[in-house]
């Protein structure tokens, strides 16, 4: 498998902190042989490798999640957030974090952050497709 594709622990610990979960390394092998299986069925496309490419800062998960939920939907970024959600909903311990650390304020603070991404992702996705033009 390219390695390239797989959830290295620096992403991994930033997808962690976005869903706010806790960490869990046998959950990233378990991810990255999930996302081996997946590579065997399914063909990288240009969108994937530019995806892939746009996840270097943790602030840049915004963005994937909300255009890959959106536009992106058939996208390996996509696959790769949902399947960190699945897993860490599924293991008794992040599933009792997850519920013990939903309140009000953190709702309201979700609204402002997802309102936010959402008027700024055009601008956004300028700005990487731009970056990758002037890189190459």
């Amino acid at each position: 498998m390219n390695k390239i594709f797989t959830i290295s622990n620096e992403n991994y610990l930033k997808y962690v902190k976005y869903f706010s979960l806790m960490e869990n390394d046998k959950l990233l092998q378990i991810a990255n042989i999930k996302v081996e299986n997946y590579l065997k069925d399914n063909f990288i496309t240009n969108t994937d490798i530019f995806l892939e490419e746009c996840t270097q800062k943790y602030f840049d998960i915004y963005y994937i999640d909300l255009l890959s939920k959106f536009i992106f939907k058939k996208s390996l970024a996509r696959f790769k957030l949902n399947l960190i959600i699945a897993l860490h909903e599924s293991d008794f311990e992040n599933f009792n974090y997850i519920i013990d650390n939903s309140n009000l304020t953190k709702s309201f603070y979700d609204i402002f952050k997802f309102t936010f991404v959402l008027l700024t992702s055009p601008f956004w996705l300028l700005s990487k497709l731009l970056e990758l033009k002037f890189n190459k």
